[in-house]
């Protein structure tokens, strides 16, 4: 970490001392993708074919063509990227199931979500609920994979997901409606009315779901019936030429009803688990001349989940929390173009999170304090380098500083290669510090924070004879520390021709001072008590590859990524000799071997996509064929050795494809339809959130259309 500290502050101070090269900047790879603007890799406006960090931008025309309803349907068909699902919230004391997405082998809690820039709340086990967000309003989606911590602070350490909704511009109105198995309805509304000086643009969502079952075998429904409501409203004001305020507001609003059967083989228990979200975004820029541009961000984001369970027998309580969450932000942003070779980026800003749930003792805050800097030199017409620094401070631990160096470079006007290395952290969230909760159902357990509980409190409760034991790992419980990472990537862009492009990233994360819970204790009544600590040490590395074609009336995209993971811990025993594991569930024990290892859980070695789309605007008819592959991946540890190894431990591979088939009539109507998972894959434990085969078919109507940006 020091030595990319030392990296970035080398070329910071490089490009600040080069302020009279006059170089005239030219754009690399030619095709018309390339031409994109993105923001999110650098927090300014640049072309797609100048960033210097693995970005993947999705069109809201490919998000249309897909027939995707909500943010994960279109995130699983990216290469590299992997939905992970599991039933953390809709077990008991949980809600609706947590679609989070893994990026470069890291986990949800590492990937940061934006939407229009601005952070998103409401995660739960550490994971963000993809299928919160409706796409119906999506402009586009930008995605940096690897640590962007030096641009966007905690949460980023594995990238960055930028959710970009429609702009106040043009006039126009449609409506959409679906209708598809299990029950499922979608409607949309929205609208775009800009004039001159002001414009307004709004959204509106209903969603609902009669659920569905995966397993005859059980009582209890995979996924319980559910609706949801989601809104937004854009106001644009152009205060002056110089100056303009846009005022973004969205809210959301889900009800899901629950019912489980806790130790009984009948459903016993019954209830509803409801989401509120709401979140307000002023954003205020101002122009003072030709180079220099500065934004003042004001964020006030509201979340809240309730869930009330009751015995069905008798109607008496059995379960309650309300989990209220609230994130406060201001911050500022101002971009200098100090000449025609170097651009500088300051900003810094101040951040208050607050929380409140039944399972915390009381309600507890964090402050935060952030500062970042970031310059862009073009050292030559074929050559950016770009160095970034961000400190953070936080009131729960120690500040940090996150570094970044990235090059891009033109070796031929059709070749092009990108290296990046940069430091990034996770801070420690509410649930690991605060966490104070005693699950009562089935085999039972109480977890803590690391900032509840103490090896010196367990044995005082020890000794007062309210707890049989304190197990040896009790002396790990120390103050937590962020999680850090390193992260390398290396790639190249290639393009033969305008419309074919084919790009590789070769990619290493390192990180240090994973949070784990493991058990401290044992209740008397045999139960276990667990607490958070900084343990794992853990690596992700492999490569990406995709290639894009279009022709005609034709586009077909083809991805891949080859993944390696491993906890260093685990490695360490296995080369030492230490570690011992078998072949099946009863069979005798043996010493491992690397060949054995399979690496971090949920963690599939190969994944593949393959996209088709056709589209023909004279007749109007289009499609789509999309399939996604995934290897097998660990699940559990039955003979006790740490990791997956036996054939009972994994979840099979499977793939998944997905169609449809689209006719516009005129510019007015727009009828698609669409069968997903064709190939009925399920996975009832592994898998909850795929469904087997469905099929939709929905209807759009445009009542007025003009385009007029402002």
């Amino acid at each position: 970490m020091k030595r990319y500290c030392s990296i970035s502050l080398i070329g910071l101070f490089f490009t600040l001392n080069l302020l009279q090269a006059q170089v005239r900047s030219s754009d690399s790879l030619t095709g018309k993708d390339l031409e994109e603007v993105v923001v999110t890799a650098t927090r300014t406006e640049r072309k797609l074919g100048n960033i210097a960090v693995p970005v993947n931008l999705i069109k809201q025309q490919t998000i249309v063509q897909s027939g995707s309803l909500r943010l994960n349907d279109i995130l699983q068909e990216q290469t590299g990227m992997v939905i992970t699902a599991g039933t953390g919230s809709n077990a008991v004391g949980g809600g609706v199931f947590g679609n989070g997405i893994q990026m470069q082998g890291l986990s949800p809690d590492h990937t940061m979500i934006l939407l229009d820039g601005e952070p998103l709340i409401g995660r739960q086990g550490g994971v963000m609920d993809l299928s919160r967000f409706a796409v119906g309003n999506i402009k586009k989606i930008e995605i940096v994979k690897g640590p962007s911590s030096s641009l966007y602070g905690s949460e980023a350490m594995g990238g960055v997901i930028n959710i970009i909704t429609e702009p106040v511009q043009g006039k126009s109105t449609s409506i959409n409606a679906r209708n598809g198995s299990f029950g499922t309805t979608d409607l949309v509304l929205s609208g775009n009315h800009a004039v001159r000086k002001m414009g307004l643009y709004y959204f509106g969502n209903y969603n609902s779901s009669s659920g569905y079952d995966l397993d005859p075998a059980t009582k209890e429904k995979t996924l319980d019936p559910y609706f949801n409501l989601t809104g937004q409203i854009k106001l644009l004001l152009n205060l002056s030429p110089q100056t303009k305020l846009n005022l973004s507001n969205r809210f959301f609003h889900a009800n899901q009803k629950s019912f489980y059967a806790v130790n009984s083989k009948d459903i016993n228990v019954g209830g509803a688990g409801i989401t509120s979200e709401y979140h307000l975004n002023p954003l205020l820029t101002h122009q003072f001349n030709s180079r220099i541009q500065s934004q003042l961000r004001l964020t006030m984001s509201r979340y809240r989940f309730t869930q009330s369970l009751d015995l069905l027998d008798n109607r008496t309580s059995y379960y309650r929390d309300d989990f209220m969450q609230g994130f406060y932000r201001a911050e500022n942003q101002t971009d200098i173009d100090l000449n025609q070779t170097l651009h500088l980026t300051l900003g810094g800003g101040f951040t208050l999170h607050t929380i409140q749930t039944n399972r915390y003792k009381e309600p507890k805050q964090q402050q935060v304090f952030h500062a970042f800097m970031q310059s862009e030199w073009k050292f030559n017409p074929k050559g950016v380098l770009i160095g970034g620094l961000r400190y953070d401070h936080n009131t729960d631990f120690a500040a940090r500083l996150s570094p970044k160096l990235a090059l891009s470079y033109n070796l031929h006007p059709r070749f092009k290669i990108n290296a990046s290395a940069g430091g990034g952290f996770k801070a420690p969230d509410f649930r690991q510090l605060y966490l104070n909760f005693t699950n009562t159902a089935g085999n039972g357990y109480s977890i803590f924070g690391a900032n509840e509980i103490s090896a010196d409190e367990l044995n005082q409760q020890k000794q007062a004879g309210l707890i049989a034991v304190v197990l040896p790992e009790a002396s790990l419980i120390k103050t937590l520390q962020p999680e850090i990472s390193t992260g390398i990537n290396f790639g190249f862009m290639f393009s033969p021709a305008q419309r074919i492009r084919w790009e590789i990233n070769f990619f290493r994360n390192d990180i240090n001072n994973l949070i784990n819970y493991i058990p401290v204790g044992i209740n008397n009544n045999g139960n276990s008590i667990f607490s958070y600590i900084n343990i794992n040490r853990a690596f992700t590395q492999g490569l990406e590859t995709q290639g894009t074609a279009s022709f005609k009336n034709w586009e077909i995209t083809a991805g891949y990524q080859f993944l390696l993971t491993g906890d260093k811990a685990i490695l360490e025993k296995i080369e030492n000799k230490k570690l011992y594991g078998r072949n099946s569930p009863l069979g005798n024990a043996r010493l491992m071997t690397l060949n054995d290892y399979s690496g971090l859980y949920n963690r599939s070695k190969h994944t593949a996509q393959l996209r088709l789309f056709y589209q023909d605007s004279k007749s109007g008819w289009g499609g789509s064929v999309r399939l996604i592959y995934r290897s097998r991946f660990g699940v559990q540890d039955i003979d006790g050795n740490g990791f997956a190894n036996m054939k009972e431990e994994f979840a099979e591979g499977m793939l998944q494809a997905n169609a449809t088939i689209s006719k516009k009539f005129n510019k007015e109507l727009n009828i698609q339809a669409g069968i997903n998972n064709l190939l009925n894959q399920t996975n009832a434990r592994w898998m909850p959130n795929l469904p087997g085969t469905h099929w939709f078919i929905s209807l759009q109507l445009f009542l007025s259309h003009k385009t007029n940006k402002q």
